[in-house]
């Protein structure tokens, strides 16, 4: 499996270079979600960490193996996640990856609903955006 070019550039030093830079608005995050991710070529799900300055540490957890669609443990799941996320960052963001068709489809849609809920759950995180990372490149979900 081939990853996108960016993935090939993402180091320790690459991740703490842009973690110099805040993600303050909307297009801020799909910037550097595209940066990050640039397309989808799998299945999975990225955590983008932020400090209370909105500035990304130098962690970029990844979440293999979820199913194509949450089921019934999808959101206590996330939450106890979310939950433990707040000890290391202030605010977060997900990239649901996967490949195909720019058009979300019922289980993205699905995806950012379950998150979006998880996280409402989540003492101490900010939800920044749910996007999706897709065969053709990043687009906001939430």
């Amino acid at each position: 499996m081939r990853f996108p070019a960016a993935m090939d550039d993402l180091t320790t030093e690459r991740l703490l270079e842009l973690g110099d830079l805040p993600i303050l608005d909307d297009d801020a995050l799909l910037d550097r979600a595209t940066t990050l991710i640039e397309c989808g070529v799998a299945r999975r799900m990225w955590l983008l960490l932020l400090d209370d300055e909105r500035r990304q540490l130098p962690l970029l957890p990844q979440i293999e193996g979820a199913p194509v669609s949450p089921d019934a443990e999808t959101g206590a799941t996330l939450s106890a996640l979310l939950t433990g996320v707040a000890e290391v960052a202030t605010h977060i963001a997900v990239v649901l990856e996967r490949p195909g068709s720019a058009r979300a489809t019922p289980d993205d849609l699905a995806w950012a609903d379950a998150i979006v809920r998880a996280a409402g759950r989540a003492p101490g995180v900010q939800l920044l955006g749910v996007l999706l990372a897709h065969g053709h490149g990043v687009d906001a979900l939430w």
